[in-house]
């Protein structure tokens, strides 16, 4: 029988952004290389036309791979620190300009 190598938490955190930093940076380059094309080319040419329908195809799987990672890495991984946002944004609620009062029995 073989045997399961215990492995700490940590080292499976580094595989996970390891690996999502990995497939993260060759989907960009597919999808960087395809709007390069269709500069070069044109959008109606047939190579690009013909190519373009692989390397979305591509693209997606690998987004596809991404989303199973971040389900099989811990519960707690936040995905590769260079994805981390920092900004918010959510716009603050009005106050109104009227007189406070609760939703209450307003009845008689």
């Amino acid at each position: 029988m073989g045997s399961v190598k215990k492995i700490e938490k940590s080292d499976l955190q580094t595989f996970c952004d390891d690996v999502y930093t990995e497939l993260a940076g060759m989907r960009m380059k597919l999808i960087a290389v395809t709007d390069e094309l269709s500069l070069n080319y044109g959008d109606d040419t047939v190579p690009f036309t013909t190519f373009k329908r692989h390397l979305n195809e591509l693209a997606e799987q690998i987004e596809w791979k991404l989303q199973i990672l971040s389900h099989a890495c811990p519960f707690d991984w936040k995905g590769s620190k260079e994805k981390v946002e920092s900004v918010v944004s959510v716009r603050e609620t009005d106050t109104g300009l009227g007189p406070d009062f609760s939703g209450g029995y307003l009845g008689g």
